[in-house]
């Protein structure tokens, strides 16, 4: 392990089986000897203070940015957590971080620039003033109609579970991706795996990283 730790994130859309991933990989890393540390976003400061304002679709031209606002505000002090874990030598296992903002949040901002690329630039810009390069990222790739055949989590979550805008969602998830951006490595996994499959693939990953 190195000196600094390691910092690895689970990202892909809502129900494509995240956290039941991060929990297989946190009880045998622990298992294995490593000083682990469990994490995820919106964190609990968040959750507290503003869970309310998305349990209804928000206007899009002003509650939309204060949300993607007070998401960023809730990293900015998650990140003095992440550091501080990190410095101490854990392997952090973060579910959600900067590729959820810029795949969430980035379906309304996309619609002001005339291109992906200038989209693309743009957000990348703005992300990286809220972010800490993650030393793997670990994709599900579960898309929209995926999500449907799983059914909704209920009236909570309702904004994040219209399939149009998960379509969306997961089609600017595979945009940085594809462009490997906010990660220093990714590992690109079916949706369609059983959970003991991704598992497997991912913990072997996730050793190589951490050996490196």
């Amino acid at each position: 392990m190195s000196e600094n730790g390691k910092f690895i994130v689970l990202e892909g859309i809502d129900r494509s089986g995240k956290s039941t991933l991060v929990d297989g990989l946190y009880h045998h890393l622990e298992n294995m000897g490593f000083d682990v540390f469990l994490t995820d976003e919106p964190t609990s400061f968040f959750d507290e203070r503003f869970s309310s304002l998305y349990e209804n679709e928000p206007s899009p031209e002003t509650e939309f940015p204060i949300l993607t606002s007070l998401f960023l505000k809730d990293r900015e002090i998650h990140n003095r957590t992440i550091k501080e874990k990190l410095s101490e030598g854990k392997i952090v296992l973060c579910v959600r971080y900067s590729l959820s903002t810029f795949a969430y949040q980035g379906v309304y901002f996309k619609k002001y620039f005339p291109d992906d690329n200038s989209f693309f630039e743009w957000m990348l810009t703005f992300m990286k003033m809220f972010h800490i390069n993650p030393d793997l990222t670990i994709f599900i790739d579960f898309n929209s109609k995926m999500f449907m055949e799983r059914g909704s989590r209920g009236k909570r979550y309702l904004l994040f579970e219209k399939e149009q805008y998960l379509s969306e969602v997961y089609g600017l998830y595979r945009m940085c991706v594809e462009r490997k951006a906010l990660s220093l490595a990714y590992l690109n996994i079916p949706g369609r795996l059983n959970i003991e499959e991704m598992r497997d693939i991912a913990l072997n990953e996730v050793i190589r990283i951490i050996k490196e």
